[in-house]
């Protein structure tokens, strides 16, 4: 039972370091800018990885914060909806 509860910490702390990853790549610092059209595959996936890994964060959280309601799983849940809430800011206020 323990392991799912940090499962649901460590997948939080993965939700709030995924929308920067985007960020990095948009600047350059991944080499992505010399030719987009041979990573478009990895821009497409890097849009819409941190969303759909939040959710999924968000949905796990809130499943084990019923069961039982220990200090990692509500961690976790705050990290991930902290993680949709900056993948959110970073696609559609910042524009990036």
């Amino acid at each position: 039972m323990k392991k799912k509860h940090q499962f649901v910490l460590v997948l939080g702390i993965v939700n709030v370091i995924l929308p920067v990853i985007p960020i990095l790549a948009h600047r350059g610092l991944f080499g992505m800018v010399e030719n987009g059209w041979k990573f478009i595959w990895v821009a497409a996936i890097m849009i819409f990885l941190p969303f759909v890994s939040s959710l999924v964060g968000i949905i796990l959280g809130s499943i084990q914060l019923k069961k039982t309601s220990t200090k990692p799983v509500k961690m976790g849940l705050l990290l991930s909806c902290m993680g949709l809430v900056l993948h959110l800011l970073f696609r559609f206020v910042f524009k990036f």
